[in-house]
């Protein structure tokens, strides 16, 4: 019997990162994957910084685990569609990363 986690998975291809639906293109350290942008997600995120005194995010996406060759982490150096960045936050659930970045100043 087909389980609801089943379902979930098959999902994430067929229509979350499926470009015709939520799914956008960008190159990340020069490979082609499937990312969704999550503006309010950054948007919650920045508020909760500010308190903070971090640094602020520029941009907020999911990407499929499987579709990176490297598994990234906190303070890597990622270019993304040209422009270099830095993870600032990553959070890993059911086979997608969640990526914060913010502009990289050497």
């Amino acid at each position: 019997m087909a389980k609801l986690r089943d379902y979930f998975f098959s999902d994430l291809d067929n229509v979350f990162f499926n470009a015709g639906e939520f799914a956008t293109e960008a190159k990340i350290d020069g490979q082609t994957v499937s990312i969704i942008q999550d503006d309010e997600l950054l948007k919650r995120y920045n508020l909760k910084n500010q308190g903070e005194g971090l640094a602020e995010g520029e941009l907020l996406f999911y990407v499929k685990k499987a579709d990176l060759t490297k598994e990234p982490f906190i303070e890597q150096k990622m270019n993304f569609n040209g422009s270099l960045y830095r993870i600032s936050d990553l959070q890993e659930n059911e086979g997608m990363f969640t990526i914060t970045l913010v502009g990289y100043r050497s």
